[in-house]
């Protein structure tokens, strides 16, 4: 019998999951060093600009994302409730906020080992949801 229950308990709680928790969690636990300030020496602008708007594409598609599943319904008092793990939700969004401004550091400074790193950070994540 306590088989049973614990079987049937854990499908309950996966259902429960929401969509976007894997997301944060991966983007919560993603390690990422930020490139030190290295210029591309054979790089044209079309080839960074085609960087970073792949990168600024999946970053937007990360965010819209998580906010649709996590965030679009929140109401007021469960930002204040822990056992929703809103806090998770706003560190990953804060996250990706932070990519997308080292992505235009990276554009603007012609950097284009790290508007790469950016791309392979993000890309298991974005594998994940597609």
């Amino acid at each position: 019998m306590l088989k049973k229950f614990v079987f049937i308990f854990t499908f309950v709680i996966a259902g429960c999951a929401n969509p976007g928790d894997e997301t944060v969690e991966a983007l919560n636990t993603l390690e990422f060093h930020p490139d030190t300030m290295s210029q591309a020496l054979n790089s044209t602008p079309e080839e960074l600009q085609t960087l970073h708007s792949s990168n600024k594409e999946v970053i937007t598609r990360l965010t819209v994302e998580i906010k649709a599943a996590r965030v679009d319904n929140l109401r007021s008092v469960d930002v204040f409730d822990n056992r929703y793990g809103i806090d998770d939700v706003f560190q990953a969004l804060t996250r990706l906020e932070e990519f997308n401004e080292l992505n235009n550091t990276y554009l603007k400074d012609q950097n284009k080992d790290g508007l790469v790193q950016i791309g392979k950070a993000l890309k298991p994540i974005k594998e994940k949801t597609s």
